[in-house]
């Protein structure tokens, strides 16, 4: 089912880790012990997207208000580069921070049942093992040729569709996260990754990498639409290209005088992204590195003097990125999380059957530019929209086009009266750095791409009104909502 309506809910890019994370309400949990199953599922069953190499960001609904937190990975201290020309460099791994977001969860007692019993069906999924589906085999052979990690080969390498995989070192790992998640930072867990990280060329990471690094409760940044309050994630995460952008899009009154397709409405759709991502290109980084002038790329007088402008500048909007995004909702809660390595397998360095990010490819030059205990600018982000009368979270996998994603979805919805599972399935464009303009529909002179196509995005979303919650799944990948 790729949408579906429940007063309790679990949407995932992939079938099995949506069941797992329903099956939590069953014995008693609530949102958040659900979101941690179907993380730690998604980590398994899907690994190319995401995993305990990774990072996350949360942003969640609850009794208490809005609760956001950051949990992306920071460079090792003795980090010595100007910049990174190969995305599969080992150098581009940091610290990963998924696992410091379940213990931010079970530390402050947003769930109900004990970790182990959260994850004992991950555990089990680890040591027992599964059968690779499409989309995974898909990444594997796409991979092959540009990974030269031999522990990679041996996990991945000779695997295809219908292969069984199972990974019994990151089953003993998660056995002592269930008991302390911080144990993936402070002891043997991680001096066991440093000195294997450090085996493969990875000098410069030390044990108090990892023993020092916390992720950090942030506070949401907010704009409108309309009739709607919009939050997003603050930075380093590029959460607010997303709000600047829809932002330019109600003062440029854009879509009360175009159909969605219209070729005028999307050269001028494409224009105002351009604008949006080049504030994000020039001022989005780690806020402890640099002052990001958040108020000011928000504010109604800025953006009315910037519609008015023109960008020529060449924005970063490429097509390889890979994430996962996944909601969990309850009588009370609306909990999202999205999880990524950044590229598929990311950095294609495996240690302990672990996958390591190569998030440390989005520093740049300028303020982003590479620096020890720095994060960079971020592509994760999360949307979530209330006018007091519905609310709605909307996340996808889509790297640097993920504001395109989330604009364009909630467009549909909002401009077009789509209801959000039709506004999640229809046809998208995207601006992209590598071929220009793409699009599931014939328009000018744009590349036409198959319709459905992952290469615009893969969104999960959930919409709450009154007590029922509509939760969908992207028809462009093999995920569920139940």
């Amino acid at each position: 089912m790729p949408s579906n309506i429940d007063k309790k809910i679990v949407v995932s890019q992939h079938f099995l880790a949506t069941i797992i994370g329903k099956r939590i309400f069953e014995l008693g949990g609530n949102a958040f012990d659900a979101i941690i199953a179907t993380s730690a599922a998604v980590s398994l069953l899907l690994p190319h997207t995401s995993g305990l190499g990774g990072d996350a960001f949360l942003l969640a609904s609850t009794p208490e208000g809005i609760i956001a937190y950051n949990a992306s990975g920071w460079a090792p201290k003795r980090l010595n580069v100007e910049r990174f020309s190969n995305y599969r460099d080992p150098r581009t791994i940091l610290v990963p921070g998924l696992v410091d977001l379940w213990h931010f969860i079970v530390s402050n007692n947003y769930n109900k049942l004990p970790l182990e019993e959260i994850l004992k069906q991950p555990i089990s999924l680890a040591s027992n093992g599964y059968y690779i589906g499409r989309e995974l085999a898909n990444a594997i052979s796409r991979s092959r040729s540009s990974i030269n990690d031999s522990d990679w080969h041996i996990l991945f390498g000779s695997k295809e569709y219908g292969d069984l995989v199972f990974y019994p070192k990151l089953a003993e790992i998660l056995k002592k996260v269930a008991k302390d998640p911080r144990s993936f930072y402070e002891g043997e867990i991680s001096e066991n990754l440093v000195v294997e990280l450090k085996k493969k060329g990875l000098e410069h990471f030390e044990v108090e990498d990892f023993k020092e690094f916390r992720g950090e409760k942030v506070k949401p940044i907010k704009s409108t639409y309309k009739d709607y309050e919009l939050f997003e994630l603050p930075p380093n995460s590029q959460g607010i290209t997303t709000l600047e952008l829809l932002k330019m899009i109600e003062l440029d009154n854009l879509n009360d005088r175009y159909q969605f397709f219209d070729e005028e409405r999307v050269k001028r759709h494409v224009e105002l992204t351009k604008l949006a991502y080049s504030d994000r290109d020039t001022y989005i980084t780690d806020p402890k590195f640099a002052d990001v002038p958040v108020d000011k790329l928000l504010s109604v007088s800025y953006l009315r003097d910037k519609i008015r402008s023109s960008s020529s500048r060449n924005i970063r909007a490429e097509l390889s990125g890979d994430t996962t995004f996944l909601i969990a909702a309850d009588e009370a809660n609306m909990v999202a999380l999205i999880q990524s390595l950044f590229y598929p397998f990311g950095s294609g360095v495996v240690v302990n059957d672990i996958v390591f990010n190569n998030r440390g490819f989005s520093f740049t030059q300028g303020v982003n530019k590479p620096e020890g205990r720095k994060r960079p600018l971020h592509t994760l982000s999360i949307l979530y929209a209330d006018n007091t009368k519905e609310q709605l979270i909307i996340g996808c996998a889509g790297g640097y086009l993920r504001p395109q994603i989330h604009a364009e979805v909630f467009e549909y919805y909002v401009d077009y009266k789509k209801e959000i599972d039709q506004a999640v399935y229809a046809p998208r464009f995207m601006l992209t750095d590598e071929e220009g303009l793409i699009s599931e529909q014939a328009i000018g002179n744009a590349k036409q791409v198959t319709y459905p196509s992952p290469s615009v995005g893969i969104v999960q979303a959930v919409k709450r009104k009154r007590e029922v919650y509509i939760g969908v799944s992207d028809i462009r990948a093999e995920g569920l909502a139940l």
